[in-house]
């Protein structure tokens, strides 16, 4: 039986393949164009809105699939999935946290676009789609140890969580990024984006089974899932600080040599050569 090799690559946006300042993505755009022409998926995993990936897809036609609000929800080829809890369990939770804690507190979907935008430097109009959330909601605080606790604590007893990412702590229901990465390898394949295989190939002499090799990049605690889910993890170092500890123990962690679209450029591209170049060894030992 003959094996071919087909790739996906899952990434976080915010600090990994978009800048931490200004969410541009132009240093990372050899690798991109090095992924269309090998027509491997790209999907993008986020805390991000539906509203604002679709927003960013119209606009440059980056991925193949989009997952957005940390696994809540899932999108390919305009079908929408959402695994997440309902908008009226995370309003229930963020308003017994509001009571409990000891610090003023808002959150994207309860304040106005305009202070989202001060928050996250997002424009007006970028702020508005953030708002657009189903199943998640970022809070907008400056809490002691104390009141994460508390707020854990109480999302908890909504069987919710609370998440820090990059920038916020995120209150969100059980699905996370590696749950949604799972699922959308199996829709993947359903659409026939990624090959599954022919069987056992038996009486076939021409058969082939397509081993699929999973890479995911991401800077953060909330990408720890998608990252442990993942053949090849990449790590993407803070752009500002010292130097990031290893979020987990991979069998095959690789820590980006920059931070943001430039390291994410940079890893890539070094996996893909290390790829291709075992598929061309493979090719001369058994073709």
């Amino acid at each position: 039986m003959q094996q071919t090799r087909t790739i996906a690559i899952f990434t976080d946006l915010d600090g990994t393949l978009l800048d931490h300042d200004d969410y541009r993505w132009d240093a990372a755009r050899p690798a991109i164009e090095r992924i269309r022409s090998l027509s491997i998926p790209l999907i993008a995993v986020s805390s991000k809105t539906l509203a604002e990936l679709d927003h960013i897809q119209m606009n440059y036609g980056l991925f193949d699939g989009l997952i957005g609000e940390n696994g809540g929800v899932i999108s390919l080829d305009g079908e929408v999935e959402q695994p997440g809890p309902s908008s009226q369990t995370i309003d229930s939770a963020r308003d017994a946290i509001i009571a409990a804690v000891n610090v003023p507190l808002g959150s994207f979907r309860t304040v106005p676009p305009e202070m989202i935008a001060t928050e996250t430097g997002l424009t007006l109009d970028d702020a508005i789609r953030a708002g657009q959330r189903h199943c998640s909601d970022p809070l907008i605080w400056q809490p002691s140890e104390q009141d994460i606790e508390i707020a854990t604590d109480i999302a908890s007893q909504f069987s919710l969580k609370l998440v820090k990412g990059g920038r916020f702590h995120t209150l969100c229901g059980p699905s996370n990024k590696g749950a949604a990465m799972k699922r959308m390898l199996e829709r993947l394949v359903v659409s026939g984006r990624l090959g599954a295989g022919d069987g056992d190939g038996a009486g076939d002499t021409h058969a082939t089974k397509t081993a699929i090799t999973t890479i995911a990049l991401g800077d953060s605690a909330n990408d720890i899932p998608m990252l442990a889910a993942a053949d090849i993890a990449v790590q993407i170092p803070p752009k500002r600080g010292i130097r990031s500890e290893p979020l987990l123990t991979h069998s095959d962690l690789r820590i980006a040599p920059y931070p943001g679209p430039e390291g994410w450029n940079a890893a890539l591209q070094s996996i893909l050569d290390q790829i291709i170049n075992t598929n061309k060894k493979s090719e001369v030992l058994h073709g």
